[in-house]
């Protein structure tokens, strides 16, 4: 059922971008590729940037796409990488969700341009999705490019390797890599296809000296490690992320990857690498499958990016860090990211204040009311919110102080539609991308003149920084974070500079908390 719906979500979104279809084609450095024009808006789908990643390139370093004759078909997308399939949740429906098919050979990207000659060079937007460093692809329904590339930008969305394909540290694949690092292929990944967008942005009228790296959840943590990773240097000129900033995932060393590598190879009976490369991909997905605990507590996250001293040399959370890419960043979460069912009465809400924070735990559960179950919910979810928010504050102020990097907070609080029947979860995880992309419509949905103008306020705001690398507009300035001022932009129905955590009490415990080695990330 969830398959069949994503793929009448993904036919409507095309109907209404391509009324009528024309050819046209472009000269990549690979060959060229043939894409179809409708709307006013050309697309250029499923291009290679890299060769698959298959059989004894399985865990090596993307090599470059290797060229083709003649003209390529770019009227499809590719496959998503391979991972486990997922299913609707809460407030998750089919154009949330990446769709089979999977696959390991699924190093592609899509590009999005006005239709025509372009005038001049366009600023041009690559996104990352996210999926938990496990999961999701650039064919998810609402991450369709036209319709912010028919506002004058050329809009890239990459694949790229997930779960114990991406992230696989091993002692073997150390020692043969020509980098003497593992464990980071889907960073490796990302960086090759900003390569491939720095060296083909001009033939498709984007600027290469203006393109702005993006990313939301996993995606978002990726543009953090991007912005520190020495490989990544001078690829990109401006970074958003989505519900990312300060996300503290956690970054392992790759000696702790070498121990899961360990655990993996005894599940699946592989006494070498080379047993491992050749374990169908299924079977390593099943022997890795990673389901989400609903819970109060931090998710742990196994197949993610690892601190290798080459890829990524230090956790990106740590603010003060060497920034190798120190370019302006715009970034936030939305207010309701948290979705979490158990919590419902009083004494589930203390309990779960302690478990988290510990010694601060009594100090925090006197400031946020929970008398009744209406209360000990609504103040779980706050304090959620005020916890990333406090962090997204915290860390954009100490590297702003330390990198002299300029930073554009926000916070996004406009509920995103129920679905129909259904309850509303407020402005829940990646609900703001449809108003970024502009695919918002799509869906068992009602929208209203309200979502629509959202959306036009966040692409005014996101034009505005890919342009000049400042998100203020005539009359609606954004300053960007600065030591002493604890406001963020907020992006909703009564837009506007706003205090990132609702009290000052609250910000000044969540501060203190951190001052004491306590997380304020969003997980």
């Amino acid at each position: 059922m969830i398959r069949k719906a994503i793929g009448v979500a993904a036919f409507c979104l095309a109907a209404s971008l391509q009324p009528a279809l024309a050819q046209s084609v472009v000269k990549t450095t690979a060959g060229a590729i043939q894409g179809a024009a409708s709307g006013g808006v050309e697309a250029f789908l499923g291009i290679p940037y890299a060769a698959p990643p298959v059989g004894d390139d399985r865990w090596r370093e993307p090599r470059p796409a290797r060229p083709w004759e003649g003209v390529r078909d770019g009227s499809a997308m590719g496959p998503s990488c391979q991972q486990a399939e997922a299913g609707g949740w809460g407030p998750y429906s089919a154009e949330f969700i990446a769709a089979p098919p999977f696959s390991e050979d699924c190093l592609t990207l899509n590009v999005w341009k006005p239709a025509g000659k372009v005038r001049g060079r366009l600023p041009v937007l690559v996104f990352i999705h996210g999926g938990g460093f496990g999961g999701g692809g650039s064919a998810v329904p609402l991450y369709n490019g036209g319709r912010l590339a028919a506002r004058g930008v050329v809009v890239v969305t990459i694949n790229y390797r997930v779960g114990v394909f991406g992230f696989l540290a091993h002692p073997q694949l150390t020692a043969e890599s020509p980098l003497r690092s593992s464990g980071n292929y889907g960073l490796l990944d990302q960086i090759a296809a900003l390569g491939w967008v720095r060296a083909n942005a001009a033939a498709f009228g984007g600027d290469p000296a203006n393109i702005t790296v993006s990313g939301e959840s996993a995606g978002a943590a990726s543009v953090n490690d991007l912005m520190v990773s020495p490989l990544a240097k001078g690829l990109f000129d401006k970074a958003i992320a989505f519900s990312g900033p300060s996300m503290a995932v956690d970054v392992p060393s790759i000696e702790e990857g070498y121990a899961v590598a360990k655990t993996i190879a005894a599940k699946v009976g592989a006494a070498s690498l080379a047993d491992l490369r050749a374990v169908p991909p299924q079977k390593l997905v099943d022997a890795t499958r990673y389901v989400p605990g609903e819970s109060s507590g931090p998710a742990r996250l196994v197949h993610v990016p690892h601190r290798d001293g080459v890829v990524l040399p230090f956790d990106p959370f740590r603010a003060g860090g060497p920034v190798v890419n120190a370019v302006p960043l715009l970034g936030g979460y939305n207010a309701a990211e948290m979705i979490d069912p158990t919590v419902r009465t009083p004494a589930q809400f203390e309990a779960a204040v302690k478990a988290r924070y510990g010694d601060f735990g009594p100090r925090l559960l006197a400031l946020y009311p929970h008398a009744n179950d209406a209360e000990a919910v609504a103040s779980n979810t706050l304090l959620a919110r005020d916890r990333y928010m406090a962090g997204l504050l915290l860390w954009s102020q100490d590297r702003t102080r330390s990198v002299k990097q300029p930073i554009y907070a926000y916070v996004h609080d406009h509920a995103y539609p129920a679905l129909r029947g259904g309850q509303s979860w407020g402005a829940f995880h990646s609900s703001g991308l449809p108003y970024v992309f502009g695919t918002v419509g799509i869906g068992d949905r009602t929208f209203t003149a309200a979502d629509h103008a959202l959306a036009k306020q966040w692409q005014d705001r996101l034009l505005a920084f890919l342009r000049t690398g400042k998100p203020s507009l005539p009359g609606r300035a954004w300053p960007p974070v600065k030591a002493g001022d604890a406001r963020v932009m907020r992006i909703g129905d009564r837009a506007g500079m706003v205090s990132s955590v609702s009290t000052p009490a609250r910000l000044q415990a969540l501060r203190d908390y951190a001052a004491s080695g306590g997380k304020l990330g969003l997980l």
